[in-house]
C-alpha cells in the first residue's frame, strides 16, 4: 500500500524522491555507525542503528557535517587540511571559511598559509550570546557576530573547543540547541544532548 511504512535493509536501493545529497549523507552515517542498520521511510527518512536507537534527519546531517569539518581541519590521506597549512588549528571554526588568524596568503613553495575556504560558505553567520539572559552558551570565545558559520542539522553554529590542546573537539549543540559541553573539561561526561567529535585524540568518555 502506498501510505504504509516501508522498511528495507542494506544494500540501499535508490528510489524516486531521494536526492543525491540525502544518499551521500545516509552513506556517511552508515559508515560511521557500522552494521546492523535499518532505514525506515515514512513521509521522509529516519535511521535506526544497531541498538534500536532512532536517528533523526537532523542528527544524520549533523554527523555528516562534523565528519566534513574534521576532514577540512585535519586533512586525510588524499588532501591536506587547515592543520597541515598552519601547523595549528584555528582559534574559531570560522577559520575554515576566512583567515581569522591572519595566516596570510598560501605559499605554494613552503606549503604554509591560509589556503581556504576549506568548506563551502553557506552565508550563515555566528551569533554570540552577549545579552543578559542568553542561555544557549554560544559565547564570543567560539565566534564573533560577523564570523561565517557552519550550521548543524538544527540550524545552530558548530563550534570548536580547546583548539590548542590534545582535547580539541568540534561540538554541535544537539536537539536542544544549547552548548552543554564544558569548554575546559574534556572528560566531563555531562554533555547533555551535544554531539561531540574529537580531532586529535579519541573521546575520553568512550
Amino acid at each position: 500500500m502506498p501510505n504504509e511504512l516501508t522498511q528495507f535493509t542494506l544494500p540501499i536501493r535508490v528510489r524516486r524522491g531521494f536526492t543525491i545529497m540525502e544518499l551521500l549523507v545516509v552513506l556517511t552515517i552508515l559508515a560511521a555507525v557500522g552494521g546492523g542498520v535499518v532505514m525506515t521511510v515514512s513521509n521522509g527518512m529516519s535511521i535506526v542503528d544497531g541498538t534500536g536507537r532512532s536517528i533523526t534527519h537532523e542528527e544524520v546531517a549533523t554527523r555528516a557535517t562534523l565528519l566534513e569539518i574534521e576532514k577540512a581541519l585535519m586533512g586525510n590521506g588524499a588532501e591536506a587540511g587547515y592543520y597541515s597549512h598552519a601547523l595549528e588549528l584555528p582559534t574559531r571554526i570560522a577559520g575554515l571559511l576566512t583567515d581569522v588568524d591572519s595566516l596570510g596568503a598560501y605559499n605554494f613553495a613552503t606549503k604554509r598559509g591560509w589556503n581556504g575556504p576549506y568548506l563551502f560558505d553557506s552565508g550563515a553567520t555566528y551569533g554570540a550570546s552577549t545579552e543578559a539572559g542568553d542561555t544557549d552558551n554560544f559565547i564570543a570565545t567560539y565566534g564573533l557576530d560577523s564570523d561565517p558559520a557552519i550550521l548543524d542539522g538544527w540550524g545552530k553554529p558548530i563550534i570548536l573547543q580547546e583548539s590548542d590542546t590534545s582535547d580539541a573537539r568540534i561540538v554541535s549543540a544537539g536537539p536542544n540547541q544549547v552548548i552543554e559541553t564544558d569548554p575546559n573539561n574534556a572528560i566531563d561526561a555531562d554533555r547533555g544532548d551535544d554531539i561531540v567529535q574529537f580531532l586529535r585524540d579519541t573521546d575520553p568518555n568512550l
